[in-house]
Formats: C-alpha cells, structure tokens, sequence
C-alpha cells in the first residue's frame, strides 16, 4: 500500500495499481489485502449474478476463491466522469479518499466505487469497493436520446409508438404488475433498454394508489430523494411532494415515457410456471376483457407490503362510535368536536392525530404499545445532502448510495449511536415531555436501517413533537387494546378511553401473503422472503433471484427502483441472451 500521500489522487492510484494486479492476476488474497480489517467489498452482478456483500480480507479472499471462474477481470482504470475523481469525502477531515474506476469482464462493462482509509501503518486501504455491472458489451443501455424519425421512414410518431404498444401487448418478455413509482421507472428502464414490456395497473388511472390515501399526505422526504428516471421534476417542484402531485406526475410520466399500459388490468387466476417452455401462462382481466399471455418473466412491482393488519380486538360490536384502519382513512373532517384515539405510533399515526387537532378534534390520543424511532425530518434532509451534494447529477449521488452496503451503514450507525440520539436532542426532549417512549432501533440501528429491517416503527416529525409536547395530542404508553366498549376501548392494564373515533394505524401485512394468494403455496414455498436484510445486510428477495424462476419481486422507495431498475434490466437481459445458465431464451 501506498505511504501517506500528499494528494487524494496520487494515494488513490497507487492503490488502484495494487487492487488492479491482484484482481486482473485473479488473486483472491491479494486483492483482499488491500482491505481495512473492518474494509466491506460489494458485488452487484459482477461475480455471481446477485447483490452480495462481505466483511473483512478473510471473507472477501473465500468470496472471490469461491468465484474464481468469474474472476475475470480487465482494464480496470481510474474513472474520467468529473464528480467521482479522487477527493476527500466532505466533512470527513481528509481520512476517507472517495473514488471511482471502471472495469471489463468478458460480457460487460462496470464501474467500481471506492472509499479508502489510513490502516494503523497509515498506508491507505480499502473501506469500501463495491463493484458494479453497468452494460453487457452490444446491448448497451442507450446514452442519446431515441431517433424516432430514423425510425419512423414516413410514418408518424404516433403511429411509430402504436406499433410498438402492439409488439409489447401482443408477447411481452416482461409483465410488470403495479404501475406505481416503482412498476412505472422498471418499465422505463426496460423500454429504455429494448426490454418488451406490458405494465398493469388495477386502478383507472396510474397514480391512483397514491389519490387514494388521505388528503393530507405529502413525502417525508426531500425531492431528490424521489426524482423519476429519466425525467426530473421542475425547477419550482416543492421540497416534499404532496399526494396529488405526486400521483398527476406518475400518471404523465407513464405518458411521456410512452410505456405500454393497461389499466384497469389485473391477473385473472393463478399464474402457471410452465417449465418445459420456461414462460408463465397468465390471463389478464382488462376491463373485463380476458386475455392470455406467455410472458418469459413476471415483476410484482406492488411494494413490500400487502394487506393491512387489523388487530383482533374483541367486541367491536359493543362500540357505538367510528372505527377505521388508517388505509380508510381520507380526512379528519368529520372531527370536529370529538374524541378521537389512534392506535399506533408511526408515519400515518402522527400525521392523522396532527390533523385530528387542526380539524378541531375535542380530544386527540395516540396509542403507544412499546416505542418509537422518531427523528426531525430537517435531519433526514441534512444527511441526503452529503450523499446528494449540491452541483452533483442525480446519477452520482444514486451511485454513492447503491454502493454503499446496508451491512457497513448499519455498523457505523451502531458505533455512533450518541451521535444520533444528540441530533435529535430538542425533538427527543418534547416527546419525552409528553410521554412518548423513543429508541433509535433495537440495535441502535437508525431509522434508516429499520426501514428495510421492519418495513415500520418510526416516524419522520414535522411539527407533531410540538403538539405532544403542549397536550394537544395525549400519549398513552405502554399498553394495548384488550377489547371494545360502547363508549371507547379498554386496555391491557384496565385502564379505559372514550372515543367517538378509533382509527386503527396498525401497519400492513408484508407481501408473502398477498404473492401466495395471487401464485399459490407451490410456487412461494420456493421464494425467499421479501424485504429485511439477509445475513450480509442485502435486502432479501428484492431485485435479484428470489427462488423461483422467471418470477422477480421490485419494492422500496423511489431510489431503489430508479437505480436499481437497472440492476434487474441486466439481469433479465442476460438471460434472455444465455450468459445465465437457467434454461430462460429469447429470440429478441
């Protein structure tokens, strides 16, 4: 390794030399001394064809042994793009040198990200490498914008886009369930990349899952966190994305991106894994219309999370007042003047009880059973600005953050707890002061981490703290509903409320159950979960194999189908053009 340099870039390239030798050499411990002992390597597609990551020089060497038949590397060189050339990471006192450098293999392109680090002889190793597969050498995704007109020969645009909606309903490689934020960017991508695709969406209108949710709802988090591939928002687009907003963008997103959708489309039956054919059997119900399709692979793109969740609270018939599920719930109109108690402490929870106090509600309650991970949504901003740096393209920060392991997030959020538990101090201090119980993860985890973990449990305030802390929104902590009654609900330590409004903000049921019902036990017994991290911190079953051939799960936030929607294009590329080995092929 390299002495202590006097530039971030000659530090950066005598360690690329060194990684470069042992990786084009096809040396696992060569290339795994390059490593902090705490150093993480991250695999997207390169080796295995799956997201891996892995901890230390001792796993890294296994990992890389274990693979050597595709440890066929070449060209490795620093990166020419301007914004990854090496640099100190802001903020971080000249002790990490973040980089890029590009790479061949045999099929494909790919980029490398690097964070390195003094060891303990001051030399600088390896933090983080994750290397990542960008194109299949001949299938590139396109760089330019299409050329309709060499296209067209004559014809009209419009009738160019016709032709090619026909092609893609006609036999789609793909079928996309779920045309929300992430069905419409894996679309997007897959168009982009000559993918054909059909998209289906059970609403009238693409954007409706959003419509329907209740009306004060708005994004918890800043716009660049939920930009649409290929297609930013407007210069005066507001900070946090209202719901209409957001659900009239999607919908003309799905336009201009010229997608092939059917709405008010949904599968009809069971799907039918025909292996002899490796293509499913599916009929669509479009509008009443059944239709019957052969598609190669299937997308459920509806989120990691299924139906909601009613706790079983005996003797509902007892109460004489409202109760609804926060899925139901639209507005707190209605009120005015009433005692209203929501059960649950999350995102919809305080965003319901704040609106039950603007409403002029005579009383607001939230039911906290255990505790809750609340952090100041200025907080989240500040952070995705480090990631997302001012004067930087989308694509950079959305690099920085898919290269980056949730494993080694996790570690360092555990490491520096008293960190995060001091920047949310003031907001913590109102909640305390109202009663709230508060913790940053059973870990020390972070909110950021629980969200692929738990999927719930933590909310993002802005202003609710307020309201706690003055009384105008009530805590009652530590217990549970037990039952019913005419006037409210008893509870687990047999204390009582009234109530004239019980909304139940008890979450949902995650998908395992809702994918059961729509392909049966005998094909998700052979998929792995959906949503949580396995054990080397990859969020399970969630655009990479999933167990069952030609099947494939798409869920999170915006981010992930943005960046990753890329990761599953190649993956099904690559099959249809044989360089994965599981029978899937195409004539395309």
């Amino acid at each position: 390794m390299s002495q202590l340099a006097e530039t971030p870039f000659s530090a950066f390239s005598a360690w690329l030399s060194t990684f470069s030798t042992a990786m084009t050499a096809a040396d696992p411990d060569g290339v795994a001394a390059v490593f902090l002992p705490h150093g993480w390597f991250r695999d997207v597609l390169t080796f295995t064809w799956d997201l891996r990551a892995l901890r230390g020089p001792s796993k890294i060497s296994a990992y890389l042994r274990d693979n050597a038949h595709s440890m066929t590397i070449s060209n490795i060189k620093l990166d020419s793009g301007p914004y990854l050339l090496p640099h100190y990471v802001p903020g971080s006192e000249d002790s990490v040198i973040e980089a890029a450098f590009s790479y061949e293999t045999p099929i494909a392109y790919g980029k490398g990200y690097v964070q390195l680090a003094r060891g303990a002889d001051s030399c600088w190793y390896g933090l983080l490498v994750c290397m990542t597969l960008n194109d299949l050498k001949g299938h590139e995704e396109p760089r330019d914008p299409p050329d309709w007109e060499g296209e067209a020969q004559g014809r009209s645009y419009g009738e160019v886009i016709a032709e090619r909606h026909r092609r893609n309903e006609k036999s789609p490689y793909v079928l996309i369930v779920g045309a929300g934020q992430t069905g419409v960017q894996v679309a997007a991508r897959f168009n982009r990349m000559n993918i054909p695709t059909l998209l289906i969406e059970q609403h009238e209108r693409v954007g409706d899952n959003w419509r329907q949710r209740y009306d004060t709802l708005a994004l918890h988090t800043p716009k660049q966190q939920h930009y649409l591939l290929y297609q930013p928002f407007p210069s005066n687009w507001p900070m946090y994305t209202p719901r209409d907003k957001l659900a009239d963008w999607l919908e003309s997103y799905a336009k201009t991106q010229e997608l092939t959708l059917w709405v008010k489309s949904k599968l009809d039956g069971k799907p039918i894994w025909d292996p002899s054919q490796r293509r499913w059997i599916v009929v669509i119900d479009r509008d009443g219309c059944m239709v019957r399709l052969r598609p190669a692979h299937i997308i459920i793109a509806t989120g990691f999370l299924g139906a909601a969740y009613h706790p079983a609270i005996p003797d509902r018939q007892l109460f004489k007042g409202t109760v609804l599920h926060a899925s139901q719930y639209k507005n707190a109109h209605t009120f005015t003047g009433k005692n209203v108690v929501v059960v649950g402490a999350g995102n919809s929870s305080i965003d319901i009880c704040q609106d039950s106090v603007v409403a002029g509600a005579k009383s607001v309650t939230m039911v906290q059973r255990s505790s809750t991970c609340v952090t100041a949504r200025s907080n989240v901003a500040r952070t995705m600005d480090k990631i997302w740096r001012t004067g930087e393209p989308l694509e950079i920060g959305d690099f920085r953050s898919g290269s980056t392991p949730l494993g080694m997030v996790k570690e360092y959020m555990i490491n520096h707890q008293e960190d995060t538990w001091a920047a949310d101090r003031e907001l913590h201090e109102k909640l305390r002061k109202g009663g709230l119980h508060l913790n940053i993860g059973s870990e020390g985890q972070g909110q950021y981490i629980m969200v692929y973990e738990r999927g719930g449990g933590y909310w993002l305030d802005k202003g609710g703290a307020d309201l706690i802390a003055s009384g105008a929104i009530k805590i009652k902590q530590g217990v549970a509903p037990k039952a019913f009654t005419s006037s409210g609900l008893q509870f687990t330590d047999g204390s009582q409320l009234e109530a004239d409004v019980i909304v139940l903000a008890t979450g949902f049921k995650m998908i395992r159950a809702m994918s059961e019902a729509l392909f049966g036990s005998e094909v998700i017994d052979r998929t792995s979960d959906v949503w949580g991290l396995d054990a080397e911190g990859e969020v399970q079953g969630n655009y990479r194999p999933c167990g069952h051939p030609g099947l494939w799960f798409a869920a999170g936030g915006f981010l992930e189908s943005r960046y990753k929607s890329k990761h599953l294009a190649l993956q099904i590329k690559a099959r249809e053009l044989g360089f994965i080995d599981d029978g899937l092929r195409s004539c395309l």
